[in-house]
């Protein structure tokens, strides 16, 4: 009887999460991973259950600890009987072992392995709960303003547990900060761990590894409330894409939807190099005190963008720099600012420098000059400028 109370409430626990799943559509964005350029988006501020995606952050915190010198690939995590008792995807440590923090890291990001999230946590924060606030303090930090950890590893509460809460928008932010750390894109692309020399070789849970070219990341998840999920990330010819993917009803479409997205993007946008170092940049500055009457200030360096194509015919370059200087001007001094524009957001921005070096004037010169302003024909001076220009 007991027996057929269990299976009856565990069938009805399962077509709950798969009533759930059908009743959310799915949510997904693309974007370019330095700028942020939103490539495309889908229900994106959708709030949902990231499940296993959670694990981003603890990546994420684990690295930029690594880079302020706060543990290594080397430190030792001891493993705790807490750390034995949860559930789903594991690699089975046991109470007493102690690995290198990078076995366990590794093992977090290919097998999505919830054991390992836990004494990570343990070892690093003290305990889970020290990890999570450190989660949502980052997650602040970073803007994402719809998510809220209440887990280090994803998976669905129990006891009447508050489940972790994300978006689609909040995930791609996180996956922006992990790219930046090479040993996040070593970990996550792994196509396969083994943890003990004699164990079992898992394979990463990300299958676009396989399918897809320039592939190297980031971090799958499901449970019953979120569905099937993923972000993914790949590099082509300079440009980075993420893509994030949640509440797919099948496994394999989070990977159809997800190669997709990042498909089209690399088809549809370009880095594109709008003007290079040492460039003149129009109007021209008026000198004063120099026989040089004007000179045309030059980039600092190159002016490159990443954007749709259709957007390259509305970009504009927004130069601001004085009417006028006075000499003397050493060769390289700032002389103002020159930004590529997309509507009212800035993509791209170097400083204007002074061509070349800029004397004062002699004595005869300023003396010719002095009679020529007494007889009204010296230039005058002119207003402060700004230009303004279509590529």
């Amino acid at each position: 009887m007991l027996g057929s109370i269990f299976s009856g409430g565990f069938i009805a626990l399962l077509f709950a999460a798969t009533i759930a799943r059908a009743d959310y559509p799915i949510s997904s964005i693309c974007i370019e991973a330095q700028t942020g350029l939103i490539v495309s988006e889908h229900n994106a501020d959708l709030r949902r259950p990231p499940a296993s995606m959670v694990k981003m952050m603890p990546l994420l915190l684990v690295a930029e600890g690594m880079r302020d010198g706060k543990w290594t690939l080397d430190t030792p995590v001891t493993i705790t009987r807490n750390v034995e008792t949860v559930g789903g995807a594991r690699v089975y440590v046991s109470a007493g072992e102690v690995w290198p923090l990078s076995h366990l890291m590794a093992a977090l990001a290919v097998v999505s392995a919830n054991d390992a999230a836990i004494a990570v946590a343990e070892a690093l924060w003290g305990s889970e709960d020290a990890l999570v606030g450190r989660m949502n303090g980052r997650a602040r930090e970073l803007g994402m303003i719809d998510t809220e950890f209440h887990s280090v590893h994803g998976l669905s509460p129990g006891n009447g547990g508050k489940p972790d809460q994300s978006t689609a928008r909040d995930m791609a932010i996180l996956a922006q900060w992990c790219v930046l750390h090479p040993i996040i894109r070593e970990w996550t692309s792994l196509q396969n761990h083994q943890l003990r020399p004699d164990g079992a070789d898992r394979r990463n849970t990300n299958r676009l590894l396989w399918r897809m070219n320039g592939c190297d990341g980031l971090k799958t998840g499901f449970t019953g409330a979120a569905g099937y999920c993923v972000t993914a990330t790949a590099e082509r010819g300079g440009i980075r894409l993420i893509a994030v993917v949640m509440g797919c009803k099948e496994r394999s479409g989070r990977f159809e939807r997800a190669q997709e997205l990042l498909e089209e993007g690399f088809t549809n946008v370009r880095r594109f190099r709008v003007l290079s170092k040492g460039d003149a940049v129009a109007p021209a500055v008026r000198v004063t005190n120099c026989e040089t009457a004007q000179v045309t200030p030059v980039l600092a360096s190159d002016l490159w963008v990443t954007v749709r194509i259709r957007d390259l015919e509305h970009l504009r370059v927004v130069s601001d720099q004085p009417a006028a200087i006075k000499a003397p001007v050493i060769a390289g001094t700032p002389l103002g600012k020159v930004e590529v524009c997309l509507g009212q957001k800035t993509l791209a921005a170097t400083r204007l420098l002074a061509p070349m070096d800029l004397a004062p004037a002699s004595w005869r010169w300023k003396l010719k000059e002095s009679v020529l302003r007494w007889r009204g024909k010296a230039p005058q001076p002119a207003a402060r400028s700004i230009s303004t220009a279509s590529t």
